[in-house]
């Protein structure tokens, strides 16, 4: 898993140049070292919960599969005990 301060290295690789704000009819300004700091941290941090997200998730249906398995192995229906695994993988 990628650390806070790894992912903030990641993003500022993104946009070496700094970031701006502002549309094509007001024009656009570029935003100050502390303002740029405290948006690429926010979205380092927005990156990071999404991946923790997905891996909470992967683990539990991976743990789901691994129940079924071993039901199945001991010769019990995974359904007749209400499991029902989910035939849609994860979307990342």
């Amino acid at each position: 898993m990628t650390t806070l301060k790894e992912m903030i290295e990641v993003i500022r690789a993104e946009n070496p140049n700094g970031l701006r704000i502002g549309d094509e009819e007001n024009g656009y300004t570029n935003l100050m070292a502390d303002e740029y700091e405290a948006q690429i941290a926010q979205w380092a941090q927005g990156r990071l919960d999404k991946e923790a997200k997905l891996a909470e998730a992967e683990s539990v249906a991976q743990a789901k599969l691994d129940a079924v398995d071993k039901l199945t192995a001991l010769g019990i229906d995974p359904k007749a005990l209400g499991l029902v695994i989910e035939e849609k993988p994860l979307k990342k």
